[in-house]
């Protein structure tokens, strides 16, 4: 199902029962906190209104996607599809993708308001401090950063922190670590001693912002493209009049701007990363975009995202688990069975359940998971275990661990790619260009040549657990 704007998808949530309205929490914590606790509590998306120094319809729509009913809207499957099976429902449909474009239109309504020079006031908008520790502000949590590569021409859409400077209402610090594709954008432009154009956005339809955050988008290919196929039409783009970049017609919120070559002293941070811990605070490090325009609708309503500690994550399933199967799949190993990361934001623990069919086959499928694209940033720990295992029930993956490995086994991968929010990393080797991290994979399978006479596990046959259900399901099952 295409929306045509976040708008659209309030709706729909709130048509599901998925949206509670919060008037009057202040944005100083207030928003922060209540997000966190209905997070915890796999509440529904939260809209908070008629926040306190703000006029009423300036809106902050809070812990958006969490639910299966509200990533089925977002991923166009079927709200009646949970855990697992929602998962491959994913992986058949990226299998049917085909890029579709955007499509350049002459307005929008992200255009009912256009701000230059001196009225451009990023604070007008009620912008959450979410946590108490944060370093600031934080708008861009749920955004979109676009960026054209210079020498190819493409159109690269990321999600990264962006924060408001006190005092500089036309300023905003963007945080992009490396690898990103916007920071290698980027450098190119300051290579050649230019700034380099980008635009923001910081509220916008849910398919248009879920590629912004997805590793299956590979370099050279537009997250448009791929927006354009999940929402089964193409996004509506505005040409921005500053930079030329395309903008979401329906965005709520969009800024464009320049990021220049000259180093700043800005300092950012701290705030709270994917892995559940505060980022540390820097200086310099995140780049500062000047503001040469701010476009907004009526009544904005900010899209907000904050990390909180897991298990909260953006989505309730773990989308970054399909690429992660694609891609060992892609190397050449048949017989997954499935991926999951437990940890759904984060595939620092990969869950990989495969049918044997040769020796060596779990150690190669483990040593795939832990080396592919999509796990650079991750895969601390990669679990590799029988196909009889429940890979979603993390107390059964951990029973297999403790019966079925043997430690001699355990391979441990050196000098990976780790990301640079690893809370495990120093100070030091954060400065450094070699952010480096050792990797763990545990084979928890039975051992090949042990297949037939493995001791079998407790339990009732298949056939015989569907007769007792059909039979006695009211005495079984709770009420």
């Amino acid at each position: 199902m295409a929306f045509a704007d976040l708008r659209e998808f309030i709706a729909a949530a709130d048509e599901l029962g998925e949206l509670r309205r919060v008037d009057a929490a202040h944005w100083n914590l207030e928003i922060g906190a209540i997000t966190e606790l209905v997070a915890e509590r796999k509440g529904p998306a939260l809209l908070f209104d008629r926040i306190p120094d703000y006029p009423a319809g300036y809106r902050v729509l809070a812990h958006p996607f969490a639910s299966t009913k509200r990533t089925a809207l977002v991923l166009g499957l079927s709200p009646q599809l949970t855990g697992f099976e929602m998962l491959k429902a994913w992986r058949q449909r990226l299998r049917q993708f085909k890029p579709v474009s955007p499509r350049e239109v002459s307005s929008g309504p992200v255009m009912e308001n256009t701000l230059t020079g001196n009225k451009i006031d990023l604070f007008k908008f009620p912008t959450p401090k979410w946590h108490e520790e944060d370093g600031g502000r934080y708008l861009g949590t749920g955004c979109a950063v676009i960026t054209r590569d210079p020498d190819e021409g493409w159109v690269n859409l990321g999600t990264y922190r962006c924060t408001l400077v006190d005092g500089e209402p036309d300023r905003i610090l963007v945080k992009i670590n490396p690898p990103r594709h916007a920071r290698a954008m980027i450098a190119k432009y300051h290579a050649r001693r230019q700034p380099c154009p980008v635009a923001i956005t910081f509220g916008q339809d849910p398919a248009t912002w879920m590629p912004a955050t997805y590793s299956g988008v590979p370099w050279g290919a537009s997250e448009y493209d791929f927006a354009g196929w999940l929402r089964s039409e193409p996004v509506e783009v505005i040409k921005g009049e500053v930079t030329g970049l395309p903008i979401p017609a329906t965005a709520e919120i969009a800024i464009e701007g320049e990021i220049p070559a000259a180093a700043n002293q800005y300092v950012e941070g701290p705030f709270s990363e994917w892995l559940g811990y505060f980022a540390d605070k820097t200086k310099g490090d995140a780049f500062v975009v000047n503001v040469k325009s701010l476009l907004h609708r009526n009544d904005p309503i900010i899209l907000g995202t904050p990390w909180i500690k897991p298990p909260a994550p953006l989505f309730a399933i773990p989308v970054q688990a399909g690429v992660v199967w694609e891609q060992i799949e892609g190397a050449g190993i048949a017989g997954v069975a499935g991926v999951w990361t437990p940890i759904f934001d984060s595939p620092f623990i990969i869950v990989v359940a495969v049918k044997q069919a040769y020796p060596g086959h779990a150690k190669q499928a483990g040593l795939a998971a832990v080396s592919c694209r999509a796990a650079n940033s991750g895969a601390r720990f990669v679990i590799v275990v029988d196909d009889d295992v429940d890979i979603t029930n993390f107390e059964e993956v951990f029973w297999a661990v403790a019966t079925r490995c043997d430690v001699n086994t355990i391979e441990i991968v050196k000098n990976m790619i780790a990301a640079r929010t690893d809370p495990t990393l120093t100070a030091e080797e954060r400065q450094t260009n070699e952010i480096l991290r050792s990797r763990i994979v545990i084979d928890a399978c039975r051992p090949y040549a042990r297949l037939n006479d493995f001791p079998r596990v407790v339990g009732i046959s298949a056939e015989y657990r569907k007769t007792m259900m059909d039979k006695w399901r009211r005495s079984i099952e709770p009420e």
